[in-house]
Parts: structure tokens; sequence; C-alpha cells
């Protein structure tokens, strides 16, 4: 049989199996997979004709309202970032920690009522609030714990992520940095399980992002993911403390995205030693975009350090909108509150 043969009967075949696919869809499943499924055709098509990026209409820059721009991301690339999600989720536990890691409850007004006994670490970037509610309603999670073991006197559990959620990466990359990096590089200090990674190299145009990990376990979990998924080509993970390359900071990078990184894994005087190393590389590289969650502010408060003396003469900060119509659905209170974590800093 000929190759031309083989060729159409592979055609016809997976024109036969795609009818067989849709015939089993109701009409409110049809809507959504079709918006799916030309997105995914869009998307494939110019990776089969190595179509650039200036004549991808999907990557185009719209100017949203008078004070920003949205950059939109399309279903089939929150349907990729979504298969990520849920293979990290087969390989980590709810918590996300890596095996032996050792986190410090902050000695800080902020948390005094935390402790181990009253604290779950729970990854926002594997599970939404209803996935939360979901794992409690199957016993997998409680919410609550008991004050006096057999009784009734319980209180609230205190929550924990070491990551950033899906809406916040979504407000980070389509809102607060849609027009400003395209051909950047994008660093993320204590990557973790890769979400700003991932998440960068599927809603954005950056040229490189580096994820800088210290944790071999958490290292070796994301060279896997980049390499199943693909995404070596501008993803690149180094397992490397950030005070061992400050040519990152001072030469390479962009933009530099810090979610709550040193907060819950080092003592006082060592986040202090970290933060003014930052800040020393960083001023030398003017114009650098620094993202963190929270507020840049809060975080040099929580490592004991006068923050606004520190940050005079560093960084000016962005105001971003929280507020704009940025996305299809109305957002809720508590997802404003979400994404209201992420702030943007230029060094001056």
């Amino acid at each position: 049989m000929s190759g031309g043969d083989d060729r159409s009967k592979v055609l016809e075949s997976s024109k036969d199996s795609f009818l067989a696919l849709i015939s089993q869809l109701d009409d409110s499943q049809f809507h959504e997979f079709d918006s799916f499924a030309k997105s995914a055709l869009e998307e494939y098509h110019k990776q089969l004709h190595n179509k650039s990026h200036d004549d991808d209409q999907e990557d185009i820059e719209y100017e949203h309202d008078k004070n920003g721009h949205f950059q939109p991301v399309n279903d089939y690339k929150m349907q990729r970032l979504g298969r990520i999600v849920k293979d990290l989720r087969s390989r980590v536990p709810i918590s996300a920690e890596a095996p032996g890691e050792k986190t410090v409850i902050p000695d800080s007004r902020d948390f005094s009522d935390y402790t181990e006994q009253n604290t779950v670490h729970v990854d926002g970037f594997l599970f939404t609030e209803d996935d939360v509610d979901d794992l409690c309603d199957k016993g997998k999670l409680s919410r609550n714990y008991c004050l006096d073991c057999k009784s009734r006197n319980v209180k609230p559990l205190n929550f924990i992520s070491h990551s950033a959620s899906v809406m916040q990466l979504q407000f980070l990359y389509q809102v607060a940095l849609a027009n400003k990096i395209k051909d950047k590089v994008i660093v993320d200090i204590g990557s973790r399980l890769g979400a700003v990674l991932y998440s960068g190299y599927l809603f954005t145009q950056a040229r490189k992002l580096i994820g800088v990990e210290l944790n071999e376990w958490f290292c070796k979990l994301q060279e896997d993911m980049v390499k199943k998924y693909k995404m070596g080509d501008r993803v690149q993970i180094l397992c490397k403390d950030i005070q061992q390359v400050p040519e990152l900071l001072n030469k390479e990078a962009d933009v530099v995205v810090m979610n709550n990184v040193f907060q819950f894994f080092n003592e006082l005087p060592v986040q202090q030693e970290i933060w003014k190393f930052i800040r020393t590389e960083t001023m030398k590289r003017k114009g650098l975009l620094l993202v963190t969650l929270p507020s840049l502010q809060e975080q040099l408060k929580e490592a004991g350090l006068p923050a606004n003396k520190l940050m005079r003469g560093w960084v000016k900060e962005i105001k971003l909108e929280y507020e704009g119509d940025w996305f299809q659905d109305e957002l809720h209170d508590d997802e404003l509150d979400e994404i209201s974590q992420v702030h943007l800093y230029k060094v001056i």
C-alpha cells in the first residue's frame, strides 16, 4: 500500500473519530468544545507552520481602557495549563511540600495565632477554593481542628499556600505585565512547582523564563514537567541559591518574580541577608521590573526590615487596576482580594 493511501486512511479515520466524539456532546457542551477546538486548531496550525509571533492574532496587545492593556489567552492554552495542574496533583501531596522540607511559621503579629497544629499547607496553584471545599466534603481535608479532643470545641484551621494561584497568574500576565514582556527574560526566585514558568510560557511571548530553586526535589520535578510538556525551548531551571547567581539580577533579568519566597523557609537573619542582596544587585539594573506577592512593603516588614527606608532610592511602585473589567466573568470579593496580592515595582 502506498504512503498516500496510508495518509488517506488516517485522515478518514480521524474524521470518523471526531464525528463520533462530538455526537456525544449536548448543546451546552458542544458550544464549549467548539471554542476549545477552534483555539486548539489555530495553535497547532501555528506550530505546524512555524508561524512567527508577529503574525499571531491571539497574541496582539489589546488596549483594554485608558489606563491599561489586556493580553487575551485562548481556551487551548488554559486547557494545557489545566493538564499540567492535574499532572502535578498526581505527583505531589496536597501541601505541595517536598519530602523532608521544613517550613517556619513567621514570628510576627500577622501570624501570631498560627502553630504547627492549626496550620495547613494547601497549594494555591493546584487547588482553588472550590477544590478545597470538595476535598473537605470527601474527608480528605478539614477546615477545623479540635481544641479539646472528642468535643465540639473547634476552631477554623489556617490555610497557607506557597504558590501563586491560577487567577493570580492570569492577572499577572494578562494585565500587570500585558504589554511589558515580549522578548524579555523573566526570573522566578524560588520557583518550587514551576507555576510562574509554565503559565508564563503559555500566556506570554517572553524570550526566556528562568526558575531559580534551591530544593533539588523541586528542581527535578520542574525539569520533568518542562521536558514532558515540551517547554525546554524557553524555560530553564537553575538548582541554586539566588545569591550564587547575581548576574541574573544585575544583567539578565527584565522581570523578577518573588511570591512570598523567603518568609516560611528562612529565619529572620537569613531573610534579611537575602533581601539586602536582592536590593544591592537589582539596583544595578535600572528599569528592571519586580513582581511581588504580597507587596514588597509587607514582605520587608515581615523580615524585620525598615521597608520605607530600603525602598527609597530603590524602586517605585506601579499602581495596578485590580477592579477593571478584565475577565469575562465578574470577579467575586475573594477573587479581588486574591489578585490584589500582586504588586509591580520598577527599579529607579
